[in-house]
Protein backbone atom coordinates (compact mmCIF):
# COMPACT_ATOMS: atom_id res chain seq x y z
CA UNK A 1 0.00 0.00 0.00
CA UNK A 2 1.11 3.59 -0.61
CA UNK A 3 2.75 5.49 2.22
CA UNK A 4 0.61 7.93 4.24
CA UNK A 5 0.84 11.58 3.24
CA UNK A 6 -0.14 14.71 5.15
CA UNK A 7 -2.91 16.78 3.60
CA UNK A 8 -5.21 19.60 4.62
CA UNK A 9 -8.84 18.51 4.30
CA UNK A 10 -11.24 21.26 3.30
CA UNK A 11 -14.46 19.29 3.28
CA UNK A 12 -16.00 15.83 3.35
CA UNK A 13 -19.51 15.39 1.96
CA UNK A 14 -21.57 12.22 1.95
CA UNK A 15 -23.30 11.20 -1.26
CA UNK A 16 -27.10 11.32 -1.16
CA UNK A 17 -27.58 8.23 -3.32
CA UNK A 18 -24.39 6.16 -3.05
CA UNK A 19 -22.46 4.62 -0.11
CA UNK A 20 -19.58 6.99 -0.82
CA UNK A 21 -18.30 10.41 0.24
CA UNK A 22 -16.47 13.15 -1.62
CA UNK A 23 -13.35 14.66 -0.09
CA UNK A 24 -11.66 17.93 -1.06
CA UNK A 25 -8.12 18.41 0.23
CA UNK A 26 -4.92 20.38 -0.40
CA UNK A 27 -1.78 18.47 -1.31
CA UNK A 28 1.39 19.96 -2.78
CA UNK A 29 -0.43 23.33 -2.96
CA UNK A 30 -3.06 21.81 -5.24
CA UNK A 31 -6.74 21.28 -4.53
CA UNK A 32 -7.61 17.60 -5.02
CA UNK A 33 -11.04 16.00 -5.17
CA UNK A 34 -11.23 12.38 -4.11
CA UNK A 35 -13.78 9.70 -3.27
CA UNK A 36 -13.95 7.33 -0.32
CA UNK A 37 -16.39 4.87 1.16
CA UNK A 38 -19.02 6.27 3.46
CA UNK A 39 -17.71 3.94 6.18
CA UNK A 40 -14.21 5.43 5.94
CA UNK A 41 -15.67 8.93 6.15
CA UNK A 42 -17.83 8.08 9.16
CA UNK A 43 -15.04 6.32 11.04
CA UNK A 44 -12.69 9.30 10.82
CA UNK A 45 -15.30 11.58 12.50
CA UNK A 46 -13.66 14.53 10.82
CA UNK A 47 -14.67 17.07 8.18
CA UNK A 48 -11.76 19.53 7.92
CA UNK A 49 -8.21 20.08 9.11
CA UNK A 50 -4.88 18.28 9.01
CA UNK A 51 -4.86 14.54 8.42
CA UNK A 52 -2.68 11.64 7.42
CA UNK A 53 -4.10 9.93 4.38
CA UNK A 54 -3.37 6.94 2.18
CA UNK A 55 -4.53 7.43 -1.39
CA UNK A 56 -4.62 5.39 -4.58
CA UNK A 57 -6.04 5.77 -8.09
CA UNK A 58 -8.66 3.60 -9.72
CA UNK A 59 -8.62 2.43 -13.35
CA UNK A 60 -10.43 5.62 -14.42
CA UNK A 61 -7.79 7.82 -12.82
CA UNK A 62 -9.93 8.96 -9.88
CA UNK A 63 -8.19 9.68 -6.59
CA UNK A 64 -9.42 7.25 -3.93
CA UNK A 65 -8.92 7.70 -0.19
CA UNK A 66 -8.01 4.31 1.28
CA UNK A 67 -7.42 5.43 4.87
CA UNK A 68 -7.56 8.67 6.82
CA UNK A 69 -6.45 9.66 10.32
CA UNK A 70 -7.05 13.16 11.73
CA UNK A 71 -4.27 15.17 13.38
CA UNK A 72 -5.91 17.23 16.10
CA UNK A 73 -3.95 20.48 16.28
CA UNK A 74 -5.04 24.10 16.71
CA UNK A 75 -3.85 25.26 13.31
CA UNK A 76 -5.68 26.98 10.46
CA UNK A 77 -5.49 26.21 6.75
CA UNK A 78 -3.68 29.51 6.23
CA UNK A 79 -1.09 28.65 8.88
CA UNK A 80 -0.51 25.22 7.38
CA UNK A 81 0.00 26.59 3.86
CA UNK A 82 2.31 29.31 5.16
CA UNK A 83 4.39 26.74 7.04
CA UNK A 84 4.67 24.56 3.93
CA UNK A 85 5.91 27.60 2.00
CA UNK A 86 8.38 28.42 4.79
CA UNK A 87 9.88 24.95 4.68
CA UNK A 88 12.76 24.11 2.36
CA UNK A 89 11.49 22.68 -0.93
CA UNK A 90 7.93 23.12 0.43
CA UNK A 91 8.24 19.90 2.39
CA UNK A 92 4.62 19.11 3.28
CA UNK A 93 5.55 15.82 4.93
CA UNK A 94 7.99 17.44 7.35
CA UNK A 95 5.45 20.12 8.29
CA UNK A 96 2.85 17.39 8.88
CA UNK A 97 5.25 15.46 11.11
CA UNK A 98 5.96 18.63 13.10
CA UNK A 99 2.28 19.40 13.64
CA UNK A 100 1.57 15.77 14.53
CA UNK A 101 4.23 15.99 17.26
CA UNK A 102 2.62 19.16 18.61
CA UNK A 103 -0.76 17.36 18.65
CA UNK A 104 0.65 14.86 21.17
CA UNK A 105 1.07 17.65 23.74
CA UNK A 106 -2.02 17.51 25.92
CA UNK A 107 -0.61 18.35 29.37
CA UNK A 108 -2.02 21.83 29.98
CA UNK A 109 1.20 23.14 31.55
CA UNK A 110 3.09 22.32 28.34
CA UNK A 111 0.57 23.82 25.90
CA UNK A 112 2.15 27.33 26.04
CA UNK A 113 5.11 25.88 24.10
CA UNK A 114 2.75 24.84 21.29
CA UNK A 115 1.14 28.29 21.27
CA UNK A 116 4.57 29.95 21.33
CA UNK A 117 5.95 28.22 18.24
CA UNK A 118 2.75 28.42 16.17
CA UNK A 119 2.10 32.11 16.94
CA UNK A 120 5.64 33.51 16.51
CA UNK A 121 6.01 33.64 12.75
CA UNK A 122 9.54 35.08 12.69
CA UNK A 123 10.82 32.44 15.12
CA UNK A 124 8.96 29.66 13.30
CA UNK A 125 10.31 30.67 9.88
CA UNK A 126 13.92 30.73 11.09
CA UNK A 127 13.43 27.46 12.97
CA UNK A 128 12.20 25.83 9.77
CA UNK A 129 14.91 27.21 7.48
CA UNK A 130 18.11 27.22 9.56
CA UNK A 131 21.03 24.82 9.48
CA UNK A 132 21.64 22.54 12.45
CA UNK A 133 25.44 22.79 12.32
CA UNK A 134 28.27 24.35 10.34
CA UNK A 135 29.94 21.29 8.76
CA UNK A 136 28.69 18.28 10.70
CA UNK A 137 25.11 17.01 10.69
CA UNK A 138 22.05 18.53 8.98
CA UNK A 139 24.26 21.35 7.69
CA UNK A 140 21.83 22.61 5.04
CA UNK A 141 18.75 24.82 4.77
CA UNK A 142 16.00 23.27 6.87
CA UNK A 143 18.44 20.95 8.63
CA UNK A 144 17.63 22.28 12.11
CA UNK A 145 13.91 21.65 11.60
CA UNK A 146 14.52 18.15 10.25
CA UNK A 147 16.91 17.24 13.09
CA UNK A 148 14.56 18.59 15.76
CA UNK A 149 11.65 16.54 14.39
CA UNK A 150 13.75 13.38 14.22
CA UNK A 151 14.95 13.78 17.81
CA UNK A 152 11.43 14.53 19.07
CA UNK A 153 9.90 11.54 17.25
CA UNK A 154 12.51 9.12 18.59
CA UNK A 155 12.42 10.55 22.11
CA UNK A 156 8.62 10.39 22.34
CA UNK A 157 8.18 6.94 20.79
CA UNK A 158 11.11 5.38 22.65
CA UNK A 159 9.94 6.85 25.96
CA UNK A 160 6.47 5.39 25.38
CA UNK A 161 7.89 1.96 24.50
CA UNK A 162 10.10 2.07 27.61
CA UNK A 163 7.12 2.72 29.85
CA UNK A 164 7.65 6.34 30.85
CA UNK A 165 4.56 8.18 32.07
CA UNK A 166 2.56 10.34 29.67
CA UNK A 167 3.79 13.50 31.35
CA UNK A 168 7.43 12.40 31.02
CA UNK A 169 6.90 11.42 27.37
CA UNK A 170 5.39 14.83 26.58
CA UNK A 171 8.05 16.73 28.54
CA UNK A 172 10.71 14.79 26.66
CA UNK A 173 8.97 15.58 23.36
CA UNK A 174 8.93 19.34 24.08
CA UNK A 175 12.57 19.28 25.21
CA UNK A 176 13.63 17.31 22.12
CA UNK A 177 11.71 19.52 19.71
CA UNK A 178 13.22 22.72 21.08
CA UNK A 179 16.62 21.51 22.35
CA UNK A 180 18.48 23.30 19.53
CA UNK A 181 16.14 26.23 18.86
CA UNK A 182 18.70 28.56 20.42
CA UNK A 183 20.76 28.13 17.25
CA UNK A 184 18.49 30.65 15.52
CA UNK A 185 19.16 33.32 18.17
CA UNK A 186 22.00 35.08 16.24
CA UNK A 187 19.82 35.32 13.13
CA UNK A 188 16.88 36.54 15.19
CA UNK A 189 18.68 39.16 17.26
CA UNK A 190 22.08 39.88 15.70
CA UNK A 191 21.24 40.36 12.00
CA UNK A 192 23.29 37.30 11.11
CA UNK A 193 21.50 34.88 8.80
CA UNK A 194 24.37 32.38 8.59
CA UNK A 195 24.87 29.59 11.10
CA UNK A 196 26.81 30.96 14.04
CA UNK A 197 28.23 28.72 16.75
CA UNK A 198 27.72 29.76 20.34
CA UNK A 199 26.13 28.78 23.65
CA UNK A 200 22.90 27.70 21.99
CA UNK A 201 21.59 26.08 25.19
CA UNK A 202 21.67 29.51 26.87
CA UNK A 203 20.08 31.09 23.80
CA UNK A 204 17.31 28.46 24.01
CA UNK A 205 16.37 29.69 27.48
CA UNK A 206 16.29 33.27 26.18
CA UNK A 207 13.97 32.34 23.29
CA UNK A 208 11.67 30.19 25.43
CA UNK A 209 11.53 32.64 28.34
CA UNK A 210 7.79 33.28 28.08
CA UNK A 211 6.50 29.67 28.00
CA UNK A 212 9.14 28.62 30.53
CA UNK A 213 8.01 31.41 32.84
CA UNK A 214 4.40 30.26 32.55
CA UNK A 215 5.42 26.67 33.24
CA UNK A 216 7.48 27.66 36.27
CA UNK A 217 4.51 29.42 37.83
CA UNK A 218 2.16 26.48 37.17
CA UNK A 219 4.14 23.33 37.89
CA UNK A 220 7.60 23.45 39.44
CA UNK A 221 8.27 19.71 38.98
CA UNK A 222 7.66 19.70 35.22
CA UNK A 223 9.63 22.95 35.04
CA UNK A 224 12.60 21.31 36.81
CA UNK A 225 12.59 18.34 34.45
CA UNK A 226 12.22 20.40 31.27
CA UNK A 227 14.94 22.90 32.20
CA UNK A 228 17.26 20.02 33.13
CA UNK A 229 16.67 18.45 29.71
CA UNK A 230 17.29 21.74 27.90
CA UNK A 231 20.36 22.84 29.86
CA UNK A 232 23.94 22.45 28.68
CA UNK A 233 25.74 19.75 30.66
CA UNK A 234 29.28 20.10 32.07
CA UNK A 235 31.76 17.21 31.90
CA UNK A 236 30.94 14.61 34.55
CA UNK A 237 27.28 15.61 34.77
CA UNK A 238 25.19 13.00 36.58
CA UNK A 239 21.73 12.48 35.14
CA UNK A 240 18.80 12.93 37.54
CA UNK A 241 16.04 12.06 35.08
CA UNK A 242 16.15 8.71 33.22
CA UNK A 243 14.37 10.24 30.22
CA UNK A 244 17.45 12.38 29.64
CA UNK A 245 19.21 9.22 28.42
CA UNK A 246 16.40 8.66 25.92
CA UNK A 247 16.71 12.21 24.58
CA UNK A 248 20.51 12.09 24.39
CA UNK A 249 20.47 8.83 22.46
CA UNK A 250 17.87 10.21 20.04
CA UNK A 251 19.95 13.36 19.52
CA UNK A 252 23.09 11.34 18.85
CA UNK A 253 21.32 8.88 16.55
CA UNK A 254 19.83 11.66 14.40
CA UNK A 255 23.13 13.55 14.18
CA UNK A 256 25.39 10.59 13.44
CA UNK A 257 22.98 8.98 10.95
CA UNK A 258 22.68 12.22 9.00
CA UNK A 259 26.43 12.82 9.09
CA UNK A 260 27.02 9.35 7.65
CA UNK A 261 24.48 9.94 4.86
CA UNK A 262 26.15 13.23 3.94
CA UNK A 263 29.48 11.43 3.43
CA UNK A 264 27.92 9.29 0.70
CA UNK A 265 25.81 11.99 -0.97
CA UNK A 266 28.30 12.77 -3.73
CA UNK A 267 29.21 9.11 -4.37
CA UNK A 268 27.59 6.68 -6.83
CA UNK A 269 24.95 4.41 -5.32
CA UNK A 270 27.11 1.28 -5.73
CA UNK A 271 29.86 2.65 -3.46
CA UNK A 272 29.60 0.81 -0.18
CA UNK A 273 32.42 2.49 1.76
CA UNK A 274 34.21 5.82 2.03
CA UNK A 275 36.99 7.33 4.15
CA UNK A 276 36.20 10.01 6.71
CA UNK A 277 39.05 11.57 8.68
CA UNK A 278 41.19 8.50 8.05
CA UNK A 279 38.48 6.06 9.13
CA UNK A 280 36.52 3.78 6.80
CA UNK A 281 32.72 4.11 6.86
CA UNK A 282 30.49 1.42 5.32
CA UNK A 283 26.91 1.25 4.14
CA UNK A 284 24.53 -1.30 2.64
CA UNK A 285 22.00 -0.40 -0.03
CA UNK A 286 19.71 -2.15 -2.46
CA UNK A 287 22.53 -2.74 -4.93
CA UNK A 288 24.90 -4.22 -2.31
Amino acid sequence: MNKPIFVWIRNIKFSANLPTANCEFISSNNVVNAIMTAETARNCQFTHGLAQMVIAHDYQGNTVVCAIKPVHIQCTEGQFIKMVNFSHNKNEGLVGRFLKLLSFVSVKELLPFVVFILNNEEVLKLFMRSEASFKHHHCYIGGLFEHSIEVAEMTYQNAKHLGHSDIECQTGLVAALFHDIGKIYPALNMNNEKYCSGPHESYTFALLAKPLGELGSRNSRIFSMLTELLAGKPYGHKTRYPIEHVLKQADRSSAESNYAKIQFDALPSHYYFTKVNGNVMYRLNSSS
